[in-house]
């Protein structure tokens, strides 16, 4: 089905609207940049297997943050079922679950 992510900024009390996010699995990579409310439709067709997205929270943030880049791994097991992976950032902490 697909892959889709949101990250929700705490400090601002928003949606990160415009970081950077990476996504490499068995397709390769793709990159793609969070929309004003904070959201991307990173892949359209996924495959089983393991992904990494990449957060650029650095990058993001500025100088208010403490985390450069963000990994985070998991599998897809079912390619017909749709991925969200969520992300809530704040200046020192982070949050992600499968949405």
């Amino acid at each position: 089905m697909s892959l889709t992510t949101h990250v929700l900024d705490i400090v601002r009390g928003g949606g990160a609207a415009g970081m950077q996010v990476e996504v490499t699995g068995p397709h390769g990579k793709a990159e793609a940049v969070l929309d004003d409310g904070g959201r991307a439709v990173l892949l359209a067709e996924l495959v089983a297997g393991s992904y990494e997205i990449l957060f650029h929270a650095g990058a993001y943030q500025g100088h208010v943050g403490f985390y450069d880049m963000i990994p985070v791994r998991f599998i897809v097991s079912d390619p017909a079922a749709h991925y969200h992976v969520p992300l809530v950032l704040g200046a020192f902490g982070y949050s992600t679950y499968r949405g």
